[in-house]
């Protein structure tokens, strides 16, 4: 079967971010290639001010995906790129990418330090936790946004989804039966005021 014609490069700062991920963990699976530059957007968004791939994330089946990465990745790294793509039969997608020459460089020292951020708390997760990670930051749409290509957040609120309390709390309740009335407390009358009692303010 003839392999699809190779595409174009990456935007400079996508494959930069994606070139700096290669540098600190080696050839990447498809997964984690689409869903990493996603993160780094949220982390990039909170401490910097502003995303800083330019990559467009979207809410596939699967979690969110970067959908550039995902396109560049299928059609084949460019031969003037600084990437190689190979099949990887082992993996979601089939294919994995590697850095296989010397990327230009368009991040800032503090870009450059969210992409290591994201790469040192994220880039060792497998497909399932980072599918299950990115939808559990986007919480705020419905069930079935998931494979329709929504626009996945990157705002505060999804970077507040990815607190330790926070995923704690989303691995729990597929657990919970929130059925049973016995486990149900007094009814909140006045919302406010019941934090306001909880928190001691």
């Amino acid at each position: 079967m003839a392999k699809p014609p190779k595409g174009e490069r990456l935007s400079p700062k996508l494959e930069s971010v994606l070139a700096r991920l290669c540098q600190k963990l080696g050839p990447m699976i498809t997964t984690r290639a689409v869903k990493l530059p996603y993160l780094v957007d949220v982390l990039a968004n909170h401490h910097l001010g502003a995303p800083i791939t330019g990559g467009t994330h979207q809410t596939w089946d699967h979690g969110v995906v970067t959908s550039e990465v995902w396109s560049y990745i299928q059609r084949g790294a460019d031969p003037h790129g600084p990437f190689d793509v190979d099949e990887h039969g082992y993996s979601e997608g089939g294919k994995q990418i590697s850095l296989a020459g010397e990327p230009d460089d368009a991040l800032s020292p503090e870009e450059t330090a969210i992409v290591d951020l994201v790469a040192d708390e994220y880039g060792r997760l497998d497909a399932t936790s980072l599918g299950r990670l990115t939808k559990s930051m986007n919480t705020q749409l419905d069930a079935r946004a998931w494979g329709k290509n929504h626009t996945a957040a990157i705002d505060e609120d999804a970077y507040a989804r990815l607190s330790e309390s926070y995923q704690a709390f989303c691995s729990r309740l597929p657990f919970l039966d929130l059925t049973n009335e016995e486990d149900w407390g007094e009814p909140i009358e006045d919302p406010v005021e019941y934090l306001r009692r909880e928190l001691g303010g």
